[in-house]
């Protein structure tokens, strides 16, 4: 952790004089729910145990609320500042102001590295490895869709209803959790599947391949479909905190798992009435559940099966390469400098707005090229603008500290540990999707860690075998393992051709799940 964060624990105890109680945030907010509505009563209920677990037994079936989406009240949302002196004051303040100076120059320069590395790359590929792209009509420009930041205008288009919820934390925070069913055809009694995002990314990305979008198919194959977004991702609420104090993004991967990974299937099966809830992960999507899994016993019996598409475990071979490693080699008081304690380069966002989209997706690609190899040899050039008019999306400077700490400095995610000593009557049946030019995570290893993994169709690995196979997710069951020739970490999702590659394996062995 770094030195500049605090626990949600010592927060409170250091603000009595702003929050009257020692109890976590979302208590003040149960004191009197018999008079509330039911839909309310169920979800604050579902956040009411002081522990991670929940009080719920296995065999319990959950009662459905009314449905109708759930809206924090506003007068539910007493959000105030937090009381400092002055020096406390000047002192944030100059912080803040000397990460903007340092990070945008910063941010400039990884620009114009990023655009000659990526031109460069292209460059080649096209006039000399001479790779095949999709057929021209394929690629063409759809005349009458705009270009919008907006994922309902999206599952409007292809005639979907996109129905916003709000989901509250134990700890505060309002998450934006996406209910899509086809016009006028609400879910009676279908399996419900939550599908999670990935780092800097929300839950717009699963509606932008048009008819072949992974969330579309879901609805037409009968699935229940709900999108979820983590904390600060689709607006910055929170039932107490201002986004504008550093508290407010106080939190890493281990408060993704544990708060918001929880609240969103916790919702989602008081909602349905089901007892488990299907889900799909992408990238840092996965690895919150797999974290979660690892420290909440009780989730595995809330999950009917778990699907991980390019799961983020084990790092790739592009920790070793020039602009990661610097940024690994960071200390904590240099980062803390760079970036500051509150959203990771909020510039980001600032110029997400205010440039216009084919530009800021030349650029926002040639970075993303650059650092992660996000290359957009099996998308659709149509698509590309409105993938990043949803990428990248603010998350907090201390997630990406903790991805630093653990994927980039150890080689796996943090709190992810070898010879987990979690007990669990169920195993969840895992299916994994990755590819072989994914150079940002990687998919063999983590399959390796599984008993059985030679049943996958994996090749033969010079490397040693790992210590204590499936010591690290002895909460799983690893059913199935798809290796995809020619994908990188993106392609899972936003490839041309999913629906040959991914969805029919994917939608095989989620109708072999149970969800009672």
């Amino acid at each position: 952790m770094r030195a500049s964060s605090m626990s949600q624990e010592s927060w409170h105890s250091q603000h009595d004089d702003y929050i009257e109680s020692k109890e976590p945030v979302y208590v003040r907010y149960q004191e009197d729910t018999k008079d509330k509505p039911l839909e309310q009563q169920s979800l604050l209920s579902s956040n009411s145990s002081s522990s991670l677990s929940s009080d719920l037994s296995d065999s319990q079936t959950l009662e459905p609320p009314p449905k109708i989406p759930y809206r924090v009240p506003k007068e539910q949302r007493q959000i105030q500042r937090i009381k400092r002196n002055v020096v406390q004051r000047c002192l944030l303040n100059v912080q803040v102001i000397l990460s903007t100076l340092l990070s945008i120059p910063f941010l400039i320069v990884l620009v114009i590295l990023a655009v000659y590395q990526t031109t460069k790359s292209y460059l080649l590929d096209v006039l000399y490895y001479k790779t095949v792209r999709p057929q021209a009509e394929e690629d063409a420009i759809l005349p009458d869709e705009v270009l919008t930041n907006d994922e309902a205008y999206y599952a409007d288009r292809w005639g979907y209803e996109n129905e916003l919820h709000e989901v509250v934390t134990e700890d505060g925070h309002i998450l934006k959790l996406y209910h899509l069913y086809k016009k006028g055809a609400p879910p009676q009694d279908k399996r419900p599947v939550l599908i999670g995002h990935g780092l800097f990314q929300c839950s717009g990305a699963f509606v932008l391949n048009e008819d072949k979008s992974l969330a579309f198919r879901l609805i037409e194959e009968g699935y229940d479909v709900w999108i979820g977004n983590n904390r600060s991702i689709g607006g910055l609420d929170h039932i107490l905190l201002s986004y504008k104090d550093p508290e407010y993004w106080n939190w890493g991967l281990k408060e993704l798992a544990v708060y918001d990974f929880k609240a969103m299937i916790d919702y989602v099966r008081s909602y349905s009435g089901f007892d488990r809830v299907g889900y799909i992960g992408h990238s840092q999507g996965n690895a919150q559940a797999f974290i979660a899994l690892s420290l909440c016993p009780d989730m595995s019996d809330k999950l009917s099966c778990f699907v991980a598409l390019a799961p983020a475990v084990f790092a790739g071979n592009l920790v070793e390469t020039r602009p990661l490693r610097l940024l690994i080699r960071l200390n904590d008081w240099l980062y803390s400098l760079l970036f500051g304690s509150k959203a990771f380069l909020p510039i980001m966002s600032v110029a997400q707005t205010l440039i216009e989209p084919t530009l800021f997706c030349f650029l926002a690609y040639s970075v993303f090229c650059y650092l992660f190899t996000w290359w957009d040899s099996h998308w659709l050039r149509r698509r590309k603008a409105k993938y990043f008019q949803f990428t990248p999306r603010p998350v907090s400077a201390k997630l990406i500290a903790d991805w630093i700490a653990g994927w980039g400095r150890r080689g796996i995610c943090l709190y992810i540990q070898r010879n987990n000593p979690i007990k669990v009557q169920r195993k969840v049946p895992l299916i994994v999707f990755y590819g072989t030019a994914d150079y940002l995570v990687d998919g063999e290893q983590f399959v390796r860690t599984f008993e059985g993994h030679e049943t996958h169709g994996l090749p033969p690995s010079h490397q040693k075998p790992l210590v204590a196979q499936q010591s690290y997710f002895p909460m799983l069951d690893l059913v199935h393992a798809e290796r995809i020739d020619g994908y990188e970490h993106m392609d899972t999702i936003w490839g041309y051709d999913n629906h040959i590659t991914t969805y029919p394996i994917l939608l095989e062995n989620l109708d072999k799940a149970l969800w009672k």
